[in-house]
Parts: C-alpha cells; sequence; structure tokens
C-alpha cells in the first residue's frame, strides 16, 4: 500500500510516500520500484520502513507507482494520485477527490460546515440509532477520538434518524460527548448529506485528511489508529 500525508498542493510540491504498509503475508523479503509518475528516475530498494521523499516541480495531476515483488517473482502495485494545485482534486465522494463541503445543524442548536475544518483530520460518520451495527461501531470511534484528538482528529456523525431526539437520546445514553452530533430532516437515504456523499450502507466512514481530500472509505471497525496516524 502506497500511502502520504500530502497528496495535493503548490509547486514545489514535497510528498512523502510512506512504503511501511506494504507487507507480506508470509514474511518473505520484497523489493520495490516507485515511479512518481512525472518522467523523474525511479526509486527501487528493499526497505520498506521508510518515507521516501519527492518534490513535484510543476502543477499538474500525476500518478505514483509502487511495484513490489516477493522472492517468488509474485509482483503487485498500488498507486496514489498527487495533485500539483492550488485548487486541488476535484469535488467527489471517491477515495483522492475533495470531499463535499455542506452545512449542517448541530443536535445542541449549533451549525457547522465542513470546510470549517480544513486543517483538521476529519472522521465522518454517517450512522443513526436505529441501526445496531450503528450503535456497535460507536465505542470504536469514540477511543479513536480520546487518543487522536490532541493530535488533530474531529469526529463529525451525521444522524440518519427520522427523528433527531433518538440521536439525542442515544448519544446521551451512552456518555458519548466527543462527537460534533449533526442532524437533518429526511432520515435514512434521504437527508441532503446522506444523499450529497450516496451513502446507503450503514454504517459508513469518510476519513478526511487536512487539505480536504477524501482519503478512507469503508467501515468504521475497519478503520485503526495507524491509518490516522499517518494522515495526523
Amino acid at each position: 500500500m502506497l500511502s502520504s500525508a500530502v497528496v495535493t498542493g503548490s509547486a514545489l510540491l514535497d510528498v512523502g510516500f510512506n512504503l511501511s504498509f506494504s507487507t507480506h503475508s508470509k514474511g518473505q523479503a520484497m523489493t520495490f520500484e516507485l515511479d512518481f509518475g512525472d518522467g523523474s528516475d525511479p526509486i527501487s530498494g528493499t526497505e520498506f520502513g521508510i518515507i521516501l521523499h519527492h518534490t513535484y516541480e510543476t502543477g499538474g495531476i500525476y500518478v505514483a507507482t509502487l511495484l513490489v515483488v516477493d522472492e517468488d517473482g509474485i509482483s503487485d502495485t498500488d498507486s496514489l494520485t498527487i495533485t500539483v494545485d492550488e485548487q486541488g482534486p476535484e469535488v467527489g465522494i471517491k477515495i483522492g477527490n475533495t470531499a463535499p463541503d455542506f452545512t449542517g445543524h448541530t443536535t445542541d442548536g449549533g451549525e457547522i460546515n465542513l470546510s470549517d475544518y480544513r486543517g483538521q483530520v476529519v472522521l465522518l460518520e454517517f450512522w443513526g440509532a436505529w441501526c445496531r451495527a450503528c450503535q456497535d461501531s460507536m465505542p470504536h470511534l469514540d477511543d479513536l477520538v480520546t487518543v487522536y484528538s490532541d493530535q488533530g482528529l474531529v469526529a463529525i456523525i451525521v444522524s440518519t434518524d427520522i427523528d433527531e431526539q433518538d440521536a439525542i437520546d442515544f448519544l446521551a445514553s451512552r456518555g458519548f460527548t466527543q462527537f460534533i452530533s449533526v442532524w437533518e430532516p429526511g432520515g435514512k437515504n434521504g437527508n441532503p448529506i446522506d444523499l450529497l456523499y450516496n451513502v446507503t450502507i450503514y454504517p459508513r466512514t469518510f476519513i478526511v485528511d487536512r487539505q480536504g481530500v477524501i482519503r478512507w472509505v469503508g467501515h468504521p471497525l475497519s478503520l485503526t489508529g495507524a491509518m490516522l496516524e499517518f494522515l495526523l
């Protein structure tokens, strides 16, 4: 797996590519070749516990590609799109897109915009008190916020409950006070934020990096501290 804390910005853009997520299931030694996608010479090696820095000197969209080969000659690849542009990647809901901005009303009577949290890593969670799997995953998310909030992690949880009070009562009954709780009318598959992110499976988590780019999408119980630490 190829990762970087920075995937967009203005030239000259220094990107640190993290190779440490590339591991072999049987513990075999591996070699790698990292092509930065800008016409410069690739880098090869055998040490994966490192961060390789590369500077992108001109604007453009570049696809960096990591090729990994084990002792048996079996290979695998991963890629990462680097956008050298002040505007950043196009807006969308896929990994590598700039996360769509939205305005949400909080269950304590306030109002937020996603863009208010640029510069922080945002855990954006779609859930509902009606959803047992959502209930089961909330303690895990609460633990992550407890550990990483001081490093810049913020959790925005978007309720898909028909009744706002159901979300309020659930969070209060479990003592979850660290989340920014958002509710909009419409319920499951009906509230405007849910529709904006095209969420049809619950719970659903999006991780948005400090630059506003979506870096991970999946089930919250699959989200690990290691995934967050590199972005933080």
